[in-house]
């Protein structure tokens, strides 16, 4: 194989160039991947390759592994695995990013004074979490998880959220990832000498027209049209005024987590598993159409040779043999002639 091809391939893709990201910046990366890996596989004539994503590519490369006698088949199932991986990661990130938006967009209906801080991301030791948004008012504070599902949810007496349909698929259990947010949060609170303040948590599912049911009575759930609703209408037991909640807000950011953490998948496996196919598969489809024009060659010598020797085998023949055939064609010719002659003379009488 050649290393040089599989290498130039390799250093053309300059996505996730660090070791480490901030989870903001994933999204960018992963769909900066995507595209460099579109753009080496189609070429610059190939129709409009924006709209194109790694299935696309792993059909490219499935069709060549046929055309070429599926000398590949475990590499391209191992980099279907993988593309797998990375579309689902990117679908997460843009659904996550799609819901948390129509989540903001609702809050900015809130009547009561507030601050909003949005993503937080938290970590005190072997402890880390993330949430969508906390919300800071006269009530004390609001952790706001987003669901942007198309699916139906149930959530049972002890917390376990399933999404549900013709199977009933578990996700999580939300009790214990909002426990573990609001434990984070508290820490956050203690560590700046806040004491005494109410934490809510509401689960915001983005789509109206889906059932939820909710057995764990710990958790409120609504659609997003009512969050902003449920959280002016909360009642803390002490009132919280503008600069206790500035307070909080310093409080929440000064213990906000700005560690980068590597990505969750070997992106550096990915590019050479991809770049050895492409170099594996262009290799192939090159001896091949070597070989066929080989075939092609070698059947235009056999077919000029046969000419060349028919050629030959006709001049060898005696004269006399060779113009035997002209002779009887002439002959049988004027035979015709003469009777169709003597017919015309019978019909004229």
């Amino acid at each position: 194989m050649n290393m040089n091809r599989v290498n130039e391939l390799i250093s053309n893709m300059n996505s996730f160039g660090k070791e480490a990201y901030h989870k903001s910046e994933l999204l960018d990366e992963m769909i900066a991947l995507e595209k460099e890996i579109v753009a080496l596989t189609f070429n610059e004539n190939h129709a409009e390759t924006a709209n194109l994503k790694i299935r696309d590519v792993e059909d490219h490369l499935q069709r060549l592994n046929e055309e070429c006698g599926n000398i590949v088949d475990h590499e391209i199932a191992r980099f279907k695995s993988e593309g797998k991986i990375l579309t689902n990661m990117i679908k997460a990130e843009i659904s996550g990013n799609k819901g948390e938006r129509k989540a903001f967009r609702t809050l900015a209906y809130l009547q009561k004074e507030h601050i909003i801080l949005k993503n937080v991301e938290l970590k005190d030791e072997d402890l880390r979490t993330e949430i969508d948004a906390v919300v800071i008012n006269p009530a004390g504070i609001t952790i706001v998880e987003v669901k942007n599902t198309s699916r139906d949810i149930f959530i049972d007496e002890e917390g376990n959220y399933y999404r549900t349909g013709e199977f009933l698929n578990w996700d999580c259990n939300i009790m214990e990832k909002l426990e573990l947010k609001e434990k984070l949060l508290r820490r956050a609170l203690t560590k700046d000498g806040i004491g005494d303040v109410e934490i809510n948590s509401i689960v915001v599912f983005t789509d109206n027209r889906i059932k939820v049911q909710n057995k764990y009575s710990n958790v409120k759930t609504c659609f997003v049209s009512q969050l902003a609703y449920i959280i002016d209408d909360l009642v803390g037991k002490k009132y919280i005024n503008k600069v206790e909640m500035e307070h909080i807000e310093e409080a929440i950011n000064e213990f906000k987590c700005k560690e980068v953490y590597p990505v969750n998948f070997d992106v550096a496996q990915f590019k050479k598993d991809f770049a050895t196919l492409m170099v594996t598969l262009e290799e192939a489809k090159t001896k091949s159409k070597e070989f066929d024009n080989e075939l092609l060659t070698q059947d235009k010598k056999e077919e000029l040779y046969k000419r060349v020797t028919e050629r030959k085998n006709q001049k060898t023949l005696p004269k006399h043999m060779r113009y035997a055939g002209s002779f009887i064609a002439g002959l049988v010719l004027s035979l015709f002639t003469a009777k169709v002659a003597g017919l015309n003379r019978k019909e004229g009488k």
